[in-house]
């Protein structure tokens, strides 16, 4: 343990730090970008990342998951209780399943930083907010992602941890909070773009009148990530009227009850204990979102006012399984009636990620559908990719220009420390621009990822800082548009782009960290028909070095025998392009 003992700082809030005394930052997120010039004057020193490598992940990944089906056997009765209901466990598993995973491994993650911190370094007090009526408690469980990020929140939570871990031997000093410390229930509104207004005003016209001839038992489809054109198509060939059905917003007029809560909570007789479960057990009902509690009463009220069919043959989504509150009961409600339950998959990582197995969606559904793959579960049933179904190939420029497409610093949701892991990535894009001949470097886009403005990493200071002559991308047109002007897409991390542009046949190179650590061991021998062939690599040195070799004739090298044969046989298993889709959902959704 180092000699110097040091004032514990957990979140980036100001307010809690100490400048005239050595201190530990807790992670890297304590350290905005943007306040380097504070933070670079003091004692200061980060404390060691939690949870990085595969051992560990590994392990905590197996813990998580293990603690998570006691958690969730406790959470089903007591709910089913609470509510006088009697409820399956699929129920409360589409209904919750998402959230509770992340709280699991969320106060994993929590748990083990602090406990790792404690014993590594000699702490002399830290600071918190008062903390005596703040409620953990988010509106559902979108705001509960949005709060797991939240400096006020984790703060709260930090203390919460210390006291269940009966740590006593430092001093915590308390401060007084305002009404703008208090966590909202999402992100800021964006502006919504006067078109995109006028377009769903039109759909929601057309849905009105087109529901006058739907019937009950039609089958309901709501973002099916298929293209528009291709849901309205897949409705005819099942012989029901289209309908482009839209999830409705709505607000929550309860307050978490913290009496209520605790009650709840002292139901468990595991909440006394200071294990990692035990303190699980006492959290779990502090941070259950209201809408699953307080306010499901209103929940279910809206869900019964919906349009949608009464007795659905089956319900297909890609995507309302996670965060639609709405959906999601309505959905577990039908189910329970006997509605048939699809999901299909959204994006990369179903089939290949190690951490993801099987999804929330893939478990409580009766069909899921995948991009090609099959991975164990009797529920899976190969199709195709569904976002460029019915799309000709899209366009690139042989001689075009660069793109780089950039991932936004993680939600902090993950059993391990994400943002010191990212820090890692960022510097390993710079290398990659770095070892760029100055021709391709010359035309170079970096992309960032549409949710950069919404996490405190500062990408475009950063970006900036590094080389203020690159040309940086915030979004401004579509990712396809993009690509059209370019002779060769790179992408930096293992992305849903990597599968549409080599399902499409685009010059693609793809770079990551920590290799093949991220993959199930099923989905490894794919990959490395990738890496044999050089599309994908393993260091930033290595794909600059590809792309300096190539790029005078991208289209020739694309072209070659062996790296056209392990981008088939990569998308015939995870990417496959159908020419009939519409035939194979109808086979595929027939019971």
């Amino acid at each position: 343990m180092p000699k110097i003992p040091r004032y514990l700082i957990t979140i980036s809030d100001e307010r809690t730090w100490k400048f005239n005394r050595p201190v530990l930052f807790l992670g890297e997120w304590c350290r905005l970008y943007d306040r380097k010039h504070i933070w670079n004057k003091m004692d200061a020193i980060v404390a060691a990342p939690y949870g990085l490598g595969k051992s560990q992940k590994d392990v905590d990944y197996n813990l998580a998951r293990e603690l998570e089906e006691k958690l969730f056997s406790i959470l089903c009765n007591i709910m089913n209780e609470f509510h006088n209901t009697k409820l399956s466990d699929r129920f409360w598993r589409i209904l919750l399943g998402h959230w509770l995973s992340r709280f699991v491994d969320v106060i994993l993650n929590r748990v083990n930083t602090l406990e790792r911190c404690l014993e590594t370094y000699k702490i002399n007090g830290t600071t918190a907010f008062s903390v005596d009526d703040y409620a953990l408690a988010p509106l559902d469980s979108n705001a509960a992602i949005w709060a797991f990020n939240d400096d006020r929140w984790n703060n709260a939570l930090y203390i919460r941890i210390l006291n269940h871990l009966g740590v006593t031997n430092f001093p915590v000093e308390v401060i007084p909070e305002t009404k703008s410390d208090r966590i909202t229930s999402s992100i800021a509104a964006t502006e919504i773009p006067i078109k995109k207004r006028i377009r769903e005003l039109g759909y929601r016209t057309s849905s009105k009148i087109s529901r006058i001839l739907a019937r009950e038992n039609d089958a309901f489809i709501i973002n099916s990530y298929l293209p528009r054109n291709e849901v309205i198509k897949f409705q005819l060939a099942l012989r029901q009227v289209p309908q482009l059905w839209i999830s409705p917003e709505f607000s929550l007029t309860k307050k978490p009850d913290l009496v209520l809560r605790k009650n709840l909570s002292s139901q468990i007789p595991e909440a006394k204990s200071s294990t990692l479960f035990g303190i699980m057990c006492s959290l779990i009902f502090e941070l259950l979102p209201i809408c699953y509690l307080e306010s499901f009463t209103e929940l279910n009220e809206v869900t019964q006012q919906m349009p949608w069919p009464k007795k659905p043959r089956f319900i297909f989504t890609s995507n309302n399984f996670d965060t639609d509150e709405v959906f999601k009961l309505w959905a577990a409600t039908k189910v329970e009636s006997g509605s048939k339950y699809i999901t299909g998959q959204h994006g990369n990582n179903y089939g290949t990620y190690r951490y993801m197995c099987p999804s929330n969606e893939e478990a409580t559904a009766d069909k899921f559908l995948t991009w090609g793959w099959t991975d164990g579960l009797p529920q899976h049933k190969p199709a195709f990719i569904f976002n460029i179904a019915g799309h000709t190939a899209e366009a690139y420029d042989p001689n075009g220009g660069l793109l780089l497409t950039e991932v936004h610093m993680p939600h902090r949701i993950n059993t391990w420390d994400g943002t010191s892991e990212f820090d890692d990535y960022f510097s390993d894009q710079k290398k990659f621009v770095n070892e760029l001949n100055s021709s391709p470097k010359s035309i170079l886009t970096v992309r960032l990822h549409s949710a950069f403005t919404h996490l405190k990493w500062s990408e475009v200071a950063r970006w900036q800082e590094f080389d203020s002559t690159l040309k940086l991308d915030t979004g401004s047109l579509p990712i396809e548009k993009v690509i059209a002007k370019s002779r060769l897409v790179i992408h930096s991390y293992d992305s849903t782009g990597i599968l549409e542009t080599l399902s499409q046949n685009i010059p693609t190179l793809a770079f990551w960290q920590n290799g093949f650590d991220h993959l199930r061991d099923s989905a490894i021998p794919y990959y490395q028909l990738l890496l044999d062939a050089g599309i994908v690599h393993l260091s930033p040195e290595s794909v600059a070095a590809k792309v300096n070799e190539v790029w005078d004739d991208v289209e020739g090298w694309w072209s070659q025998i062996i790296i056209q044969d392990a981008r088939k046989q990569f998308c015939d298993k995870y990417a496959k392009i159908s020419k009939k889709p519409i035939n194979e959902l109808v086979i595929l959704t027939t019971y």
